[in-house]
Protein backbone atom coordinates (compact mmCIF):
# COMPACT_ATOMS: atom_id res chain seq x y z
CA UNK A 1 0.00 0.00 0.00
CA UNK A 2 1.08 3.47 -0.86
CA UNK A 3 2.04 5.74 1.99
CA UNK A 4 1.43 3.01 4.41
CA UNK A 5 4.73 3.02 6.49
CA UNK A 6 3.83 6.97 7.21
CA UNK A 7 0.32 6.49 8.57
CA UNK A 8 -0.40 6.75 11.88
CA UNK A 9 0.62 3.92 14.30
CA UNK A 10 -2.67 3.95 15.53
CA UNK A 11 -4.32 2.97 12.47
CA UNK A 12 -6.35 -0.07 11.97
CA UNK A 13 -4.89 -0.96 8.25
CA UNK A 14 -7.57 -3.98 8.60
CA UNK A 15 -10.31 -2.00 9.83
CA UNK A 16 -13.60 -3.83 9.50
CA UNK A 17 -15.96 -0.70 10.38
CA UNK A 18 -19.06 -0.13 8.49
CA UNK A 19 -20.53 3.15 7.07
CA UNK A 20 -24.29 3.52 6.49
CA UNK A 21 -24.31 4.28 3.01
CA UNK A 22 -27.38 7.34 3.66
CA UNK A 23 -24.57 8.98 5.85
CA UNK A 24 -21.90 9.09 2.86
CA UNK A 25 -21.43 12.89 2.35
CA UNK A 26 -18.36 13.36 0.24
CA UNK A 27 -14.60 11.85 -0.10
CA UNK A 28 -11.59 12.20 -0.80
CA UNK A 29 -9.12 10.17 -3.35
CA UNK A 30 -6.01 9.98 -1.24
CA UNK A 31 -3.95 7.58 -3.83
CA UNK A 32 -4.57 4.21 -6.23
CA UNK A 33 -5.60 2.40 -3.55
CA UNK A 34 -6.80 4.47 -0.52
CA UNK A 35 -9.06 7.49 -0.05
CA UNK A 36 -11.56 8.75 2.76
CA UNK A 37 -15.00 8.83 3.28
CA UNK A 38 -16.65 11.43 4.80
CA UNK A 39 -20.02 10.78 6.77
CA UNK A 40 -22.59 13.00 8.41
CA UNK A 41 -21.58 13.95 11.91
CA UNK A 42 -17.99 14.51 11.46
CA UNK A 43 -16.76 11.06 11.02
CA UNK A 44 -14.30 10.10 8.12
CA UNK A 45 -13.22 6.77 7.58
CA UNK A 46 -9.92 5.75 6.00
CA UNK A 47 -10.97 3.01 2.95
CA UNK A 48 -8.92 0.54 1.06
CA UNK A 49 -9.31 -0.90 -2.03
CA UNK A 50 -8.73 -4.39 -2.91
CA UNK A 51 -7.13 -3.34 -6.24
CA UNK A 52 -5.77 -0.34 -7.31
CA UNK A 53 -7.17 2.08 -9.40
CA UNK A 54 -5.35 4.61 -11.70
CA UNK A 55 -9.63 6.33 -11.91
CA UNK A 56 -10.12 7.32 -8.71
CA UNK A 57 -8.11 10.20 -8.59
CA UNK A 58 -10.10 11.64 -11.27
CA UNK A 59 -13.73 10.62 -10.69
CA UNK A 60 -16.15 13.19 -9.58
CA UNK A 61 -18.97 10.46 -8.43
CA UNK A 62 -18.77 8.21 -5.96
CA UNK A 63 -21.40 5.13 -6.02
CA UNK A 64 -21.68 2.10 -4.00
CA UNK A 65 -23.09 -1.48 -4.23
CA UNK A 66 -24.36 -3.42 -1.19
CA UNK A 67 -26.75 -5.90 -0.40
CA UNK A 68 -28.07 -3.73 2.56
CA UNK A 69 -27.98 -0.14 3.54
CA UNK A 70 -24.08 -0.34 4.86
CA UNK A 71 -21.12 -0.40 3.20
CA UNK A 72 -18.60 -2.49 4.78
CA UNK A 73 -15.02 -4.17 3.67
CA UNK A 74 -16.74 -7.87 3.58
CA UNK A 75 -19.98 -9.58 1.94
CA UNK A 76 -19.33 -8.56 -1.40
CA UNK A 77 -19.90 -4.90 -0.95
CA UNK A 78 -17.66 -1.99 -3.55
CA UNK A 79 -17.30 0.96 -4.27
CA UNK A 80 -17.91 2.28 -8.25
CA UNK A 81 -15.47 4.68 -9.21
CA UNK A 82 -17.04 5.45 -12.63
CA UNK A 83 -20.60 4.11 -13.40
CA UNK A 84 -20.17 5.05 -17.29
CA UNK A 85 -17.35 2.43 -17.69
CA UNK A 86 -18.33 0.53 -14.80
CA UNK A 87 -15.22 0.39 -12.86
CA UNK A 88 -15.95 -1.11 -10.03
CA UNK A 89 -13.73 -2.49 -6.84
CA UNK A 90 -14.00 -4.15 -4.20
CA UNK A 91 -13.08 -3.34 -0.73
CA UNK A 92 -10.30 -4.59 1.57
CA UNK A 93 -10.43 -2.34 4.92
CA UNK A 94 -12.30 0.68 6.05
CA UNK A 95 -11.37 2.52 9.67
CA UNK A 96 -12.89 4.84 11.69
CA UNK A 97 -10.68 7.86 12.08
CA UNK A 98 -9.99 10.18 15.18
CA UNK A 99 -9.99 13.50 14.23
CA UNK A 100 -6.12 13.41 14.82
CA UNK A 101 -6.05 10.92 12.35
CA UNK A 102 -7.56 12.02 9.63
CA UNK A 103 -5.17 15.64 10.02
CA UNK A 104 -2.23 13.10 9.84
CA UNK A 105 -3.73 11.57 6.66
CA UNK A 106 -4.41 14.16 4.93
CA UNK A 107 -1.02 15.99 5.25
CA UNK A 108 0.46 12.48 4.38
CA UNK A 109 -1.19 12.85 1.15
CA UNK A 110 -0.76 16.34 0.34
CA UNK A 111 -4.40 17.07 1.09
CA UNK A 112 -4.22 19.59 3.55
CA UNK A 113 -0.32 22.28 4.51
CA UNK A 114 1.28 21.14 7.94
CA UNK A 115 0.34 23.03 10.93
CA UNK A 116 2.20 25.99 11.02
CA UNK A 117 4.78 25.95 13.76
CA UNK A 118 6.55 28.76 15.00
CA UNK A 119 10.32 29.02 14.54
CA UNK A 120 12.15 28.24 17.57
CA UNK A 121 13.97 31.61 19.22
CA UNK A 122 17.92 31.63 18.44
CA UNK A 123 19.69 30.26 21.07
CA UNK A 124 21.37 32.90 23.81
CA UNK A 125 24.82 32.59 23.09
CA UNK A 126 26.74 34.37 26.38
CA UNK A 127 30.14 36.00 26.04
CA UNK A 128 29.69 37.09 23.08
CA UNK A 129 30.33 41.11 23.18
CA UNK A 130 29.90 43.64 20.04
CA UNK A 131 32.38 46.52 20.21
CA UNK A 132 31.02 49.34 18.18
CA UNK A 133 33.45 51.01 15.64
CA UNK A 134 32.70 54.92 15.45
Amino acid sequence: MEGAETLPRDLDLNGSDCISIRTIRDYTPLSRDSLLIHASGKRSYFVRLLTPRFGSMSSFQLGTRSRDAWLCPYGGDSLILDRFLGDEVRIRAISRLTAEQLDTVLVLYGKKDPEDTPDPAPPVVKGAEVEELG
